[in-house]
């Protein structure tokens, strides 16, 4: 109980969309009242988290990265595509190298610094300001993501699609780790043993899925205009742990967004145990 009488409550955020559903489909089964979610874009809940709204979320990675002396790494899982990923596409009217401006997606801040990683200085890029496809009009390309990229995917609107998972892993080699778990450092204790409950939840979630992942799927094409075998194939896509391989991809993002200027620097925690 708080000093007010009330039990303690976790503010947690949630990505909305189906890409993260694998692991909320067990959190909303197991997590109990001390869990009171928010869902919301991933930029809407960076914001949340940076400005004390929310105790956790999963976060882009490279705003974690940019914020990391305020918050802490909840090491447990993540977002991740060791290749093609289907939501994070560039759709263009000219080739993925002769790309010279972008229109982006206001809703992700880690596709945007990849996408400068990927495509270099010279692109000039400014916010989404209509519909995808009449920003092709006036720019080369569009940086779409999440459930929107995946429609754009299935009903195509410009000559090339170009998957930024998939681009980044023939650069690299690597994982790209496109979304993190992160908690505010400054906690209170009551929280914080919470903080301890959703780790646990986390971890479940993910053996539950690989246990059963035709029940994730059939609960997720209930919630997601989407049908089961899209989104079984999509699944199969994204990785959900943050192991040493997860930790490496992401290192090397990091590093690689420093030296495009979208980093100050690489945070301590993570450069500790790059290599």
């Amino acid at each position: 109980m708080t000093e007010s009488g009330a039990s303690p409550v976790l503010r947690v955020g949630r990505i909305a969309a189906l890409n993260m559903y694998p692991l909320y489909h067990h959190l909303e089964l197991a997590g109990g009242p001390e869990f009171a979610f928010t869902d919301g874009v991933p930029t809407i809940l960076n914001r949340a988290v940076i400005g004390g709204q929310l105790d956790v979320s999963a976060m882009s990675s490279i705003e974690f990265a940019r914020h990391s002396a305020e918050l802490e790494l909840v090491p447990v899982a993540s977002i991740s595509a060791a290749g093609a990923v289907d939501s994070i596409l560039v759709f263009s009217r000219v080739p993925f190298t002769e790309i010279s401006s972008v229109a982006l997606t206001p809703h992700s801040a880690t596709s945007v610094a990849l996408l400068r990683v990927l495509l270099g200085p010279d692109p000039e890029f400014q916010p989404l300001s209509s519909t995808p496809r009449a920003a092709l009009d006036d720019h080369d390309a569009v940086l779409l993501i999440g459930d929107e990229a995946l429609e754009g995917g299935r009903a195509p609107f410009a000559p090339y699609a170009t998957d930024l998972g998939e681009r980044w892993q023939a650069r690299t080699g690597l994982p790209m780790v496109f979304a993190v778990w992160a908690a505010r450092a400054d906690l209170a204790p009551p929280q914080r043993a919470i903080l301890g409950e959703l780790r646990r939840l986390l971890t479940d979630a993910q053996e539950h899925y690989a246990r059963d992942p035709d029940a994730v799927v059939r609960a997720a094409a209930v919630r997601f205009p989407f049908p089961e075998d899209f989104i079984a194939a999509y699944f199969r896509r994204l990785g959900y742990g943050f192991g040493a391989t997860e930790r490496r991809g992401l290192n090397e993002f990091l590093r690689l967004a420093r030296e495009a200027g979208q980093l100050a620097q690489v945070p301590e925690l993570l450069a500790a145990h790059a290599g």
